[in-house]
């Protein structure tokens, strides 16, 4: 696989622009942001985000935020749905919570990142978030396990019994939902790496079969969406509508990608 995969690599791997956005999009927000005793933490729950945030007040108390936000963004900002939920939560002294009180259910908010890169919660409920200015952690991503490589990449890739769209859509949202544009690179080609050797022949051929196909769909659809989106049914043509929006979801395919096609080779 290596040999072959190293020959397409001159004429198979795009060249990602790393030009700034013009604008704020939905996994700009992706990530740890901290000010002072609060943290903020936002992910990907598909069809949305998902955003808690802990306040610590003591070093046995903290009260804790959690919201849900659509992908659609207003004016670029991520605006909660009004069931956002307020809990206090007391530890014991072995690290168990020992008491757990809910505020409100009802809560919503709205979260902006300013020209300063910062962010800002704006908590309609108490105004908790009033005057603060979260900054990113620069926390390094986690990277897939070698048991989700082989099983939501490799295998998948290479199911004969699985649509050409869909491998395609699966192996975008793959490497989206894995975050892998931020990913600890030395993990993933590890795991990586080590789920390849644990397949058998069989499966790695049929991984090879496929891969390209895959590729070259994705590569169209970057290319020319419109003239591509009827190949995807099932709702997948709605799910790669999004996908193909997010310029972070593009740099996580293109990891993906081009570790895939220097799988085993050395970074030196």
């Amino acid at each position: 696989m290596r040999n072959i995969l190293c020959i397409l690599l001159a004429t198979a791997l795009l060249i990602l622009s790393t030009a700034c956005l013009a604008e704020v999009t939905g996994p700009a927000y992706l990530g740890t942001w901290v000010c002072g005793r609060a943290t903020i933490v936002i992910t990907d729950e598909h069809p949305g985000y998902r955003i808690e945030i802990t306040w610590g007040n003591s070093a046995a108390e903290v009260t804790e935020w959690n919201y849900y936000c659509p992908y659609t963004l207003t004016d670029g900002k991520l605006v909660s749905e009004p069931t956002g939920v307020k809990t206090d939560v007391t530890y014991g002294a072995d690290g168990e919570v020992a008491q757990s009180v809910t505020g409100y259910e009802d809560g919503q908010a709205t979260f902006s990142i300013g020209e300063d890169d910062r962010l800002a919660w704006a908590d309609a409920k108490e105004n908790a978030g009033a005057d603060m200015a979260f900054e990113r952690a620069e926390i390094v991503g986690f990277a897939p396990t070698a048991e989700e490589f082989a099983f939501s990449y490799f295998n998948m890739i290479g199911d004969g019994e699985l649509s050409l769209d869909k491998k395609a859509c699966e192996a975008l949202n793959f490497a989206a939902a894995s975050e892998l544009w931020h990913a600890d690179r030395a993990a993933m080609r590890d795991n990586m790496f080590m789920a390849w050797e644990g397949l058998s022949e069989t499966e790695q051929s049929a991984f090879d079969d496929s891969f390209m196909d895959v590729v070259h769909l994705l590569d169209a659809c970057y290319a020319d969406w419109a003239a591509n989106r009827a190949t995807f049914t099932d709702g997948r043509d709605e799910r790669m509508d999004e996908l193909l929006a997010e310029p972070l979801y593009q740099e996580a395919w293109q990891t993906l990608l081009g570790n895939t096609l220097t799988l085993g080779n050395s970074e030196d």
